[in-house]
């Protein structure tokens, strides 16, 4: 895993990993979820907030991993932040991580998906070996 701290939004995000052989963040399991939260502690932004891959566009409350292609199942892992995903104002159908602060710092938020925020953290196989930027 790794976090980029450039303003983007969750599809300039997805297409920017794409670009590096990668996806955006898969979270299946506490292991994952600390490799994401470590991800963003190494950044010269590390109290952004971050997109991560799971969304419900298209289908309402519905999650998924898209750059799994996976359903979010019942009883799969999951770490929202209480009350969330709210959907609040009806357009909050992308996921991020690094909302909140302290304990909270990781949980997970339902965020509109135009909004520019402050980076994203992308998945990869094995670690990227170029080290240009997505544009």
């Amino acid at each position: 895993m790794i976090a980029f701290t450039k303003r983007a939004n969750f599809f300039e995000a997805w297409q920017d990993c794409h670009a590096y052989d990668g996806h955006l963040a898969s979270i299946q399991s506490a292991f994952e979820q600390t490799l994401v939260e470590e991800a963003m502690a190494k950044t010269g932004n590390p109290k952004g907030v971050y997109f991560i891959g799971g969304t419900d566009i298209g289908r309402d409350g519905r999650w998924m991993w898209i750059g799994l292609n996976q359903l979010m199942k019942a009883n799969d892992y999951k770490n929202f932040y209480p009350g969330e995903p709210n959907n609040l104002n009806g357009n909050q159908e992308c996921l991020t991580v690094g909302n909140w602060h302290g304990e909270n710092r990781g949980k997970w938020d339902d965020f509109e998906c135009l909004t520019r925020i402050d980076g994203y953290v992308c998945e990869f196989e094995s670690v990227p070996t170029t080290t240009r930027r997505p544009k």
